[in-house]
């Protein structure tokens, strides 16, 4: 899967890198991932831990996410390496922040994914197919948080 869009959230440029590096505010934005436990191992690596989907869709997943070119506030990237359900995942994901007025953020954003293993066959379609929207939704509650919020209370 390779997805890339944008998003404009009324919120400082300040405010969204807050919120889209803090871990506990993406856990609590990604659907189907509430029962995922996150850990820091060290300054910019997190491991995960839990299942991800919903009822009967609910997958054992664990995995490590590291933090890359972290550059306060403009640009972030994160990979990620781990297993859902006996099944490999690689993800990366890249964004960068412009302010194009006061209190107003262009998120601009690119994901790519990939799977091997014994559900690839019939996982990755899937992937393909719902895995843009899973970023969209993910920023879209994201946005949701930081213009009912102003950034405060946080998740």
């Amino acid at each position: 899967m390779r997805a890339e869009g944008t998003l404009e959230i009324g919120a400082s440029r300040d405010a969204t890198w807050d919120a889209l590096t803090d871990p506990s505010v993406l856990a609590a934005c990604v659907p189907g991932a509430g029962s995922v436990t996150i850990e820091p191992v060290g300054p910019t690596e997190l491991a995960l831990r839990g299942r991800i989907g919903q009822g009967l869709f609910s997958l054992p997943a664990e995995g490590r996410v590291q933090l890359n070119d972290l550059v306060r506030p403009g640009a972030a990237a994160a990979s990620l390496r781990g297993s859902v359900a006996g099944t490999a995942l690689e993800a990366s994901a890249r964004v960068t922040l412009e302010e194009p007025a006061p209190d107003r953020t262009l998120v601009r954003w690119t994901a790519d994914a990939s799977i091997a293993g014994p559900l690839a066959a019939m996982a990755g379609p899937f992937l393909d197919r719902e895995g843009p929207g899973l970023v969209e939704r993910t920023l879209a509650c994201l946005r949701t948080r930081l213009e009912t919020s102003d950034g405060a209370g946080l998740p």
